[in-house]
């Protein structure tokens, strides 16, 4: 009785095989240690742009409440002492009610 199977592989086409197969993994993951540097890199220059430009938005705050003190410096007065009692109130009843539940 003939069996119609195909020729069986040689270990020597299999150790080939298998050779190959090595070689495309370590090619892929070559590949993806190099997509992963990029986004790390990409990732490191996002945010030295956000940085500089968070301090150049500071800046730019600064000026414009430089401008507007010296434009009103009364009312840039009145709104920092508001302001003052406002925290103060706050702070005065967050302390008071600290001090009021230790028995």
């Amino acid at each position: 009785m003939a069996t119609a199977h195909a020729d069986p592989q040689t270990a020597q086409d299999r150790f080939a095989d298998v050779v190959g197969r090595a070689a495309q993994v370590a090619h892929d993951v070559r590949a993806l240690k190099t997509i992963a540097a990029d986004a790390v890199e990409d990732g490191v220059y996002a945010a030295r742009r956000a940085v500089i430009r968070g301090g150049r938005e500071i800046e730019g705050l600064r000026e414009t409440a430089a401008y507007r003190i010296k434009k009103a410096p009364f009312l840039a007065v009145a709104m920092a002492v508001g302001a003052g009692l406002l925290i103060g109130i706050v702070c005065g009843r967050c302390g008071r009610s600290a001090s009021q539940q230790k028995p």
